[in-house]
């Protein structure tokens, strides 16, 4: 099979040596019972010798003259440069030798920087411009410009006196005169100013470099498809101003064709095309069409008019070695048997299957009977069965993980390519053309196929065993995962799993990129893909912290991250989440618990002292009514009357705060008018004021603000307050009341109502303590609170939707109180 394919591969491939180098060409199954005369490798190799020559001739007109080269052929710069274009009736251009040109170009041009005054630019430029006029410059019968430049006295010259110019001092870019023109003249000596200086400076380079180029071409052309080296035999004509130019490589008619039947002659050659654009007369016996033709001429027109005549053949005799006969070689060597190569290959590759088939039916075990008088081989066999059973054996190979085993199959196939670019340093497509390689490749192809057979004998051995997919590596990396992982990732190993991993694989991406050719190139993708996967894996996990995190912050302390798929750090910061999450709602319950035990005592054992307490006052105002005649007695009444009236509000109080905080707190909101409600209180407390020689001063800006508040737990706010200032007041000092209305940013107005008083002792804590249960302002505890008042004021205004805020400034005391004002 690798034998018929290499020779299909090579065999229909032509390497061929043309005038320009090696052509590749490539056999048609189209050819399959076709002579080479008339194949189309046979036809591609005649029409790029046909480009060729006419190529050839077209270069022939520019240097030739009567079918000779010619020195001293003289070349008009500008109507070359234009050769495929029509110039106009008068023109600036210099006329040289075809030799001067092509040695100029050779040698190089030479240039120097010099600077020009106004009066060295006269000097330098001529005062007249030579203009060229061709007198006949029609485009008739295909002739152009630069055919018309050729004929001879069809041009006149003519100067044109203009002013030299003079545009002030400066550095021009002068090109040295290496050559003259034909009547002898420098460029300068043409022109009058700079720019036709510069332009025909720049005709006369390009003209002289396309003809150094056409001239190197023309010795190798003119060389390749002579009479004595091709098998082309051409005649080309053309006719300028009535006289007949001749290009050919066939002696007996470059002197005249007097007696020559040219078409015949042509034609007696094998495979011809003859062509008479004026007549548009167009004959071969080859597979070029006339439109492929034209579309050759077409590319050198500028050397063919419409007069041209084009005979052109192949001498089918072969009597030259050249392309043609390297293409029949090749033709001959290949096409008469493709047909059967295909049958051969189809014929070994079914032989190779069934032998295939038939070792893989019998691989990897044998058929024992009792008394059957088998043969037993034993490598090393994996798994016995009874004596009557299928045993099956294995070989040394099987015990190799399945993914080394694959890798080093593949590996085997693929070294024949190695070992070859190692040895040879060439490309595959060197080898072709030597002679010895059909034995390069069966040893090639013989190393590939032991990988190949190796692979799928190894692999059927043991599906039969039934551990194709117990003897892996990646079962055992699985196992082993998490230790590896954690070694690289743990903290004690933080400089391995940074600097140490990135700068290793740094080290593989250039190894493998710059030795391991494209299969290190894949195998560095497949190594940055994974690296790719585990950052993104380990941001993804990173994410699932940080979305649990969001949900304890929330108030969800029940959420946990899965740490079943996590490694390295981010395992020890999802467990320190867990962890957390667990011990924030551990201390909430706990708190809860706790809050809900105090509160539960609270109600309680107010409950409890309530009862005998009232039996108490009861009791004490009953002897209160009764005849007393020590006034001892009386005394003491008066002060139990005292005590249990206190006992009795502190019970009040604490009952009060336990509905605050437990919620069951009865609110009935309704609309009231804040100012009135203000003013209403500090009216009932004139007198009290009085007493403390306290001054109330209440200021406001609005006749009425309308709230929603429960006027009964209001009224306990604000007679909390005024009770705070007439305890706590320094005596004979004003008290600041003042309501007013304020916007927020949302548009929602708010009445705010603050007052505030001098205290009469220090103000040692902070605003924010004063407002927490059994905290008061007299820390000495000599005046009559239980420290309930502020908080339970506070509780009350929370509950009414208001705010209440203490703010202390020295002895300042300021309380601020405000409702949302409603329409």
């Amino acid at each position: 099979i690798a034998a018929v394919l290499v020779y299909s591969s090579v065999g229909s491939t032509v390497v061929i040596n043309g005038v320009n180098g090696k052509y590749s060409y490539s056999l048609h199954d189209y050819d399959n019972g076709n002579d080479y005369d008339s194949s189309y490798l046979f036809n591609n190799i005649l029409g790029n010798n046909l480009s060729n020559v006419i190529k050839l001739v077209a270069i022939r007109s520019q240097l030739e003259t009567s079918g000779a080269y010619d020195a001293d052929k003289e070349v008009d710069v500008t109507a070359y440069n234009n050769r495929g274009s029509f110039l106009p009736g008068d023109y600036i251009t210099a006329s040289y030798k075809v030799s001067d040109l092509i040695k100029w170009a050779q040698s190089g041009f030479n240039y120097e920087q010099k600077y020009f005054s106004t009066e060295e630019t006269h000097s330098f430029l001529n005062n007249t411009t030579t203009y060229t006029h061709l007198m006949v410059n029609s485009l008739n019968g295909g002739m152009n410009s630069y055919l018309n430049s050729q004929i001879s006295n069809n041009k006149i010259t003519s100067q044109v006196t203009t002013n030299v110019e003079s545009d002030g001092a400066s550095t021009k870019t002068i090109m040295i005169n290496d050559y003259l023109t034909v009547d002898g003249k420098k460029i300068e000596e043409l022109v009058s100013n700079w720019s036709e200086y510069d332009e025909l400076c720049n005709n006369v380079v390009d003209a002289a470099n396309e003809l150094l180029s056409s001239y190197e071409e023309y010795q190798t052309l003119l060389s390749y498809y002579s009479y004595q080296n091709s098998n082309i035999r051409y005649y080309i004509t053309r006719n300028i101003d009535g006289s007949t130019e001749v290009f050919t490589n066939v002696d007996e008619l470059s002197n005249g064709t007097v007696g020559y039947d040219i078409p015949g002659m042509f034609k007696e050659y094998g495979k011809y095309v003859i062509y008479t654009p004026s007549t548009l007369d167009y004959t071969t016996n080859s597979m070029l069409s006339e439109d492929v033709f034209r579309g050759i001429k077409y590319n050198y027109g500028y050397a063919f008019p419409d007069n041209s005549k084009f005979f052109i053949a192949v001498d089918t005799s072969y009597p030259i070695e050249d392309d043609f006969t390297e293409g029949k070689a090749g033709f001959s060597q290949y096409m008469p048997y493709s047909k059967y190569l295909y049958f051969i290959a189809v014929v070994c590759f079914l032989i190779y299957a069934a032998i295939m088939i038939y070792i893989i039916r019998f691989e990897g075990h044998i058929i024992q009977k009792k008394g059957s008088g088998g043969f037993e081989v034993i490598v090393n066999s994996v798994d016995k069965d009874e004596q009557n059973k299928k045993v099956f054996y294995m070989q040394g190979l099987d015990k190799i993980y399945l993914e080394a085993f694959i890798i080093g199959c593949f590996g085997f196939m693929i070294s024949p390519d190695i070992i070859y670019r190692i040895l040879y340093h060439r490309l595959w497509t060197d080898i072709l053309e030597s002679s010895y390689y059909p034995l390069v490749f069966a040893i090639l192809f013989f190393i590939w196929d032991m990988g190949f057979i190796n692979l799928i004998y190894g692999l059927v051995r043991r599906f039969k065993a039934k551990i194709l997919f117990k003897n892996i590596y990646i079962g055992e990396f699985r196992k082993n995962f998490k230790n590896y992982s954690s070694y690289f990732t743990g903290d004690s190993k933080i400089f391995v799993r940074t600097w140490i991993i990135y700068l290793s694989s740094i080290m593989i991406n250039v190894v493998f990129v710059k030795y391991g050719g494209m299969l290190g190139a894949v195998l560095v993708i497949i190594l940055d893909m994974f690296v790719g996967v585990h950052i993104y894996r380990t941001k993804l996990s990173v994410r699932e912290i940080i979305h649990v995190l969001e949900d304890i912050e929330g108030g969800n302390t029940d959420s946990k991250v899965d740490t079943s798929k996590l490694t390295g750090d981010n395992v020890i910061l999802a467990e320190a989440v867990n962890s957390l999450g667990e011990g924030i709602e551990k201390a909430v319950n706990t708190s809860i618990k706790d809050e809900k035990l105090k509160t539960d005592l609270i109600t309680n054992v107010s409950h409890d002292i309530k009862t005998p307490l009232t039996s108490i006052i009861n009791y004490v105002n009953l002897i209160k009514h009764e005849p007393i005649d020590n006034p001892k007695i009386k005394e003491y009444i008066d002060i139990i009357d005292s005590k249990s009236q206190r006992l009795k509000q502190l019970t009040d109080d604490l009952l009060e705060t336990s509905k605050i905080q437990s919620g069951t707190m009865r609110v009935d909101l309704e609309r009231l008018d804040y100012v009135e409600f203000i003013s209403q209180i500090i009216g009932e407390y004139c007198e009290e004021f009085d007493k403390t020689g306290l001054k109330p001063l209440f200021k406001c800006d609005v006749d009425s603000a309308i709230i929603m508040a429960d006027n009964r737990l209001l009224w306990r706010v604000m007679e909390s307050l005024m009770d705070n200032v007439t305890k706590y007041a320094m005596p004979n000092t004003r008290v600041y009341m003042e309501l007013i209305v304020t916007e927020e940013e949302s548009g929602r107005r708010r009445a705010v109502f603050s007052i505030k008083n001098i205290s009469a002792t220090e103000l040692n804590f902070d605003a924010d303590e004063i407002t927490e249960r059994f905290m008061r302002g007299d820390l000495s505890r000599n005046s009559e609170g239980n420290g309930l008042g502020l908080a339970i004021a506070k509780g009350l205004t929370l509950s009414q939707g208001g705010r209440f805020d203490i703010i202390l400034d020295g002895d300042l005391f300021k309380a601020v109180i405000d409702f949302e004002i409603v329409e």
